[in-house]
């Protein structure tokens, strides 16, 4: 706890108002100081009272009550042969609606205390079935009952949007999850996303565990203004350059999407756009694009039309040299046409349970996060209205632009790009936004005044804390299903040390 959160939380007495602790709350510096006043308003707001008691309409607490009984009879008499067939019966994450946001909007601190605990007795039964001796239950029992179980519970994955300099609350957000041990191992980034997710593909679990992101600067932004980008007061051969020097801050130039992946065993996704018409959209990663060099996926994932040239991919030839990829086709910022790549996700790896990052600053204004709301009424119908009349208004203006010249062309590209930018969806099962208060338009230009870098990180972890206990509950089952697999994969495979190969595919 850091002295000034110290001497704020000292001086709010234990009789102090709601609104007195949630000042608390929006000044604490840790997650820790936050979770300390989180717990002393659900005691006057009734929140604790809330998750101690069973009974609610929002889930079927009677069969949760009752699935949870059984677990932890055969837990208790080591019977591996009927806690075996309880777990066949179903493990998932939505069981009896228990993984509704909603169930976690009534106390700060968490959800229903039954629902932590069934949890928690499901990971302990699958780690008991795990060490079972083989003559209770053979490894082939085993490993078949856990491929299955992982594809019927799915996992999670982190969704990081576009959103140019705003990046700084992602690195919030990200380093949250990362000193929670939260972070899934399913990532995906489209534009400043994409910058995170090549980091977060590329360095060590101990390198991010440094307080990484909370240290990282890009300076390259700073050095060539993007205001003057969009003036066109910068020449092309110059703006090709300070792409370079950004690329340099990020991404090493001879790294493959599947030696990324042999390093740190996470799956980092990257979405671009194609440049031409009549072209798809591609998700590129160590499955589908696995000799593509991520430098050159990031460097077309960040290349906004009409500012910056397409680009080309390039990837690593049997050889070990590079070679174009894909030689025809030209490429450019993934937020235009896949910020947020769910179905592509889900199918490649099983994902169904998506937490949000959104900073894309030409969305954030119209989206509100209606999954914790029990009734969506009149005001989400309104902003989905509003976004649905934006692009149509943007495509009109779009349209008459484009018969202006060559400065009405380069603008009615830009409109385009925002366009195809609002008909996208943009909300996941766990939403983290950035707040319309929380940023200033300039800043999405990298144009920083001191001290608002480190408060943009702020507000990213800030706006972190109050999903910790959402995101603790959906990633504690499919953590243990991803560990407990790829250790049956290192015993078939005879190895001694951790294994990284594809247990998804």
């Amino acid at each position: 706890m850091t002295a000034a959160t110290a001497e704020t939380i000292a001086a709010i007495p234990l009789s102090s108002s709601l609104k007195d602790l949630e000042k608390g709350m929006a000044q604490a510096g840790s997650y820790a100081d936050w979770s300390e006043l989180a717990l002393q308003h659900d005691m006057q707001s009734g929140g604790t009272r809330w998750r101690e008691t069973l009974e609610t309409t929002l889930y079927d607490y009677t069969e949760i009550r009752s699935r949870h009984e059984k677990l932890r009879q055969w837990l208790a008499q080591r019977a591996s042969s009927e806690l075996l067939y309880a777990l066949n019966e179903g493990v998932h994450g939505n069981m009896g609606g228990m993984g509704r946001p909603i169930l976690y909007s009534r106390a700060l601190s968490g959800t229903k205390q039954m629902i932590e605990d069934y949890v928690g007795a499901i990971a302990q039964a699958l780690n008991f079935i795990h060490r079972c001796p083989e003559q209770e239950i053979s490894q082939t029992e085993k490993v078949d009952f856990f491929h299955r179980a992982s594809h019927c519970y799915g996992r999670s994955a982190l969704l990081l949007s576009g959103g140019a300099g705003l990046i700084y609350f992602h690195h919030g957000v990200v380093q949250e999850l990362i000193d929670h041990d939260l972070l899934p191992n399913v990532i995906s980034g489209a534009s400043a996303g994409a910058i995170m997710a090549a980091q977060l593909g590329t360095l060590s679990n101990e390198e991010l565990k440094q307080g990484y992101f909370t240290k990282k600067r890009y300076h390259a932004p700073t050095q060539t203004r993007m205001l003057d980008v969009i003036m066109g007061k910068v020449e092309p051969v110059d703006l090709k350059e300070a792409r370079e020097q950004l690329l340099d801050e990020i991404i090493p130039r001879d790294i493959t999407f599947q030696e990324a992946f042999e390093k740190t065993g996470r799956y980092i996704n990257i979405s671009i756009s194609p440049a031409g018409k009549h072209q798809s959209s591609r998700l590129m990663n160590a499955i589908t694009s696995p000799n593509v060099y991520i430098r050159a996926a990031v460097s077309a994932s960040i290349a906004i039309p009409g500012l910056l040239a397409p680009e080309r991919l390039y990837a690593k030839g049997f050889d070990g040299k590079p070679r174009p990829y894909l030689e025809t086709r030209r490429w450019v910022d993934g937020s235009l046409s896949n910020d947020l790549p769910v179905k592509r996700l889900s199918r490649l790896y099983g994902v169904n349970h998506f937490i949000v990052s959104l900073i894309n600053p030409v969305v954030v204004p119209f989206i509100r996060d209606v999954k914790t709301q029990q009734y969506k009424g009149l005001r989400n119908a309104l902003s989905v209205s509003t976004v649905r009349v934006a692009g149509e208004l943007l495509t009109v203006v779009e349209r008459l632009l484009a018969g202006r010249g060559t400065r009405g062309k380069a603008l009615a590209a830009q409109l385009a790009y925002l366009t195809a930018m609002l008909d996208q969806s943009y909300l996941g099962d766990i939403n983290i936004m950035l707040s319309k208060s929380d940023f200033k338009w300039r800043q999405a230009l990298f144009e920083f005044r001191p001290g608002e870098v480190e408060s943009m990180i702020q507000a990213g972890m800030r706006s972190t804390w109050p999903k910790i206990s959402m995101i603790r509950n959906a990633a504690l089952i499919s953590q243990t299903l991803d560990r407990v697999l790829e250790e049956l994969s290192m015993d078939a495979m005879g190895c001694n040390t951790r294994a990284k190969h594809h247990v998804y595919a």
